[in-house]
């Protein structure tokens, strides 16, 4: 009978398998730092009023254990208005109310946000490469 013995395979294996939640800790902290910017740029483009829309943009972290997660949200729900537009408004009895008219295309929260998911790519590209991981595509 041939015994094989393989030094280091067990410390290897922990490694391997404890690699996804080290992953998603680091992109975690590269979403967090790029919301961060985004939702700052997102806030500073709404029109001065009263100040609700700019401090109503606000940056949730959810991180799990194998995933980042970070989400930048509008809690008030005007800022729809804002960014869509609105059609003629009137009351019930007529009385016309005004229209919010759509704002232009770069000032946006739809925009800045898939920017930045652009943006992060080569960032997680770069935090796998460090790891020794291939990285291929997109």
């Amino acid at each position: 009978m041939i015994k094989f013995t393989l030094d280091g395979v067990a410390v290897e294996r922990r490694k391997f398998t404890q690699l996804p939640s080290f992953l998603a800790a680091r992109a975690q902290a590269a979403l967090e730092a790029r919301a961060s910017t985004v939702a700052a740029q997102i806030a500073a483009a709404y029109p001065v009023v009263s100040g609700g829309l700019q401090s109503g943009v606000i940056v949730r972290s959810q991180p799990r254990k194998t995933k980042a997660r970070v989400l930048i949200v509008h809690k008030l729900r005007r800022a729809a208005a804002y960014e869509k537009g609105t059609k003629r408004r009137t009351t019930k009895k007529g009385w016309y109310r005004g229209q919010v008219p759509r704002v232009e295309p770069g000032r946006n929260f739809i925009p800045k946000i898939m920017q930045a998911r652009v943006d992060l790519v080569p960032r997680i590209a770069a935090i796998m490469r460090a790891e020794g991981l291939t990285v291929s595509g997109g």
